[in-house]
């Protein structure tokens, strides 16, 4: 859970200010600089253009001064390090995206609902934080993906994904699959792997058994039909894959959800 302790959207503090907080400031702080900045990290001086950020952890040393005008965005906020940890975000790292545009858009609009305090002001400057995790995150992928000259092969298999996820009640075989991208069983499984960190046919199972649960809340269905519905031509498949991935029966899941009600 991200929590948004307080922000400051392109603050202006008289030329040549400095900020060093040399305890940290107890929280996560991310910073996104307007004006060019001397950043002082563990072991080195860099400087910080204007578009540039980084995230301090709440023991982090914060210590940056402006090299002549200061104009700065920030946000404290808690947060589990696991929630950073799962997009891929490194703290006391000085990063330039290419989404800068993007996150001071929203970095004003947190500003806003964070001193506009509107009902759920709370839950939406998190998910405006949030959004610009996903933002950096997807960004670090692609740049990693582009150094390493996979970019096109994963746009290939996003929308690979994309319609054997989405089209989930198909049949599917690797050889479907693989013909997709034009590559041979072994290769396919491997860049899938690499790319979303699960098996082609994992995923597809996952998938159904999810569509399976939405569709047993509907009390018009019978299971055989959801099965189908799901891509199984077995109901007996059906029944085993779905309870091992939920721990019940279909039957017993329609009962658990109808009590719950």
């Amino acid at each position: 859970m991200i929590t948004v302790n307080y922000t400051g959207y392109n603050v202006e503090e008289e030329n040549y200010a400095r900020i060093f907080r040399p305890m940290g400031s107890g929280a996560y702080t991310f910073v996104f600089f307007v004006t060019p900045m001397h950043v002082y990290l563990e072991d080195s001086i860099e400087v910080a253009m204007p578009g540039s950020c980084l995230f301090y952890g709440p023991e982090d040393i914060q210590d940056y001064s402006a090299i002549r005008d200061f104009r700065a965005s920030t946000v404290q906020f808690s947060a589990r390090p696991a929630d950073l940890k799962k997009y891929g975000i490194q703290t006391m790292k000085l990063m330039t995206p290419d989404c800068a545009d993007a996150i001071d858009d929203l970095l004003k609009e947190i500003n806003s609902e964070f001193f506009t305090r509107d009902v759920f002001y709370e839950e939406r400057t998190a998910s405006l934080l949030e959004e610009i995790l996903i933002q950096i995150a997807r960004e670090n992928t692609e740049t990693r993906l582009n150094e390493q000259a996979g970019r096109p092969l994963y746009d290939l298999f996003c929308q690979a994904r994309y319609t054997i996820l989405s089209n989930c009640d198909k049949e599917w075989a690797s050889t479907n699959m693989c013909q997709m991208v034009s590559l041979s069983r072994s290769q396919f499984y491997k860049y899938y792997d690499d790319f979303f960190g699960v098996s082609p046919m994992a995923d597809l199972a996952g998938a159904r058994i999810e569509k399976a649960k939405y569709l047993l809340t509907n009390k018009h269905l019978q299971v055989s039909e959801v099965a189908k519905l799901c891509g199984y031509a077995s109901i007996h498949h059906f029944s085993r894959t779905f309870k091992e991935h939920t721990g019940y029966s279909p039957l017993a899941y329609v009962k658990k959800t109808t009590l719950s009600e």
